[in-house]
């Protein structure tokens, strides 16, 4: 190979954040600068993701281990239990209605993860310290079927006792025909209206499908066409993000939770959205 060829060879070569990589490679054809350092930053944080879960699991290990050497000596107190916590739960009289009327835009894999994510809200639900009034609506024989194998204890979230009794309710019928449709406000990430806060004798529904964001404007066209008010939460306001995120039903859940408890959408969403959602994202300075 001449100088020159070697040369031109190695102005193809980039490299980014230790990463080499050629600009003529195929993937990047069509790309912006910017999105070859995006997919990049996107391969690198896959490639890694094994150990960082290794590294992770580690130091939880090693915290819980000490932790538990603190308790021992008396130096920390021991954190009370989900018993405990759920009895100090305060109930408000903000509602959360979980819509599970999507099992058909759903495979089967997907409604056994919205189980999971079920368990997990109810969970957070019970436990929070200011909980809401929360109601999984159009339950079906489908949905019951997965709970019932996914999820054998989902009997007993009604019967619990009499603290308990009023944070959830389950029913084959959908929300308009349990709620006042003045007092509902659907959820939806394509809502124009930005919620500011929580209110009080408003039932706030989350749609209860899992779908990698492959179905656009879902929740809000059926709250359209039921008449009923839309809203989407304020995390453009708190959060400077490249791209939109997909939020979980449980991890939408508890940032209600968080902003009930802390009156904080900042704080509420930093302490929720999973750290591999925010390697792109920063903090909007002075929003409270």
């Amino acid at each position: 190979m001449t100088s020159d060829e070697n040369k031109e060879t190695k102005s193809t070569i980039r490299n980014f954040r230790g990463l080499e990589y050629d600009i003529n490679d195929p993937r990047f054809q069509g790309l912006s600068k910017k999105a070859i350092k995006r997919l990049l930053r996107e391969e690198k944080w896959e490639e890694t993701k094994d150990a960082r879960k290794t590294a992770m699991r580690e130091k939880v290990r090693l915290k819980r281990i000490e932790r538990r050497k603190l308790m021992r000596e008396g130096v920390i107190e021991r954190p009370p239990t989900k018993k405990k916590l759920a009895y100090l739960s305060e109930l408000t009289n903000t509602g959360l209605i979980i819509d599970c009327g999507f099992n058909q835009l759903m495979t089967e894999k997907e409604i056994q993860s919205f189980v999971k994510q079920l368990s997990y809200s109810y969970g957070k639900n019970k436990t929070a310290p200011k909980a809401m009034k929360m109601a999984l609506t159009s339950v079906d024989d489908t949905l019951k079927q997965v709970m019932n194998d996914k999820l054998p204890t989902w009997h007993q979230w009604v019967d619990q006792n009499k603290e308990q009794r009023n944070k959830v309710s389950i029913h084959t019928e959908s929300y308009l025909d349990l709620f006042p449709n003045e007092k509902l406000v659907y959820l939806s990430a394509d809502s124009d209206n930005v919620i500011e806060r929580l209110e009080q004798d408003t039932h706030y529904i989350v749609g209860g499908i899992v779908d990698k964001n492959r179905y656009k404007n879902l929740c809000q066209d059926k709250a359209a066409g039921q008449g009923i008010k839309t809203a989407r939460l304020p995390i453009g306001d708190y959060l400077q993000m490249s791209s939109r995120k997909v939020l979980t039903v449980n991890q939408v859940c508890e940032i209600m939770l968080k902003w009930l408890e802390f009156n904080d959408w900042q704080k509420a969403f930093m302490e929720v959205i999973p750290e591999r959602k925010l390697k792109d994202v920063e903090p909007v300075e002075n929003k409270s």
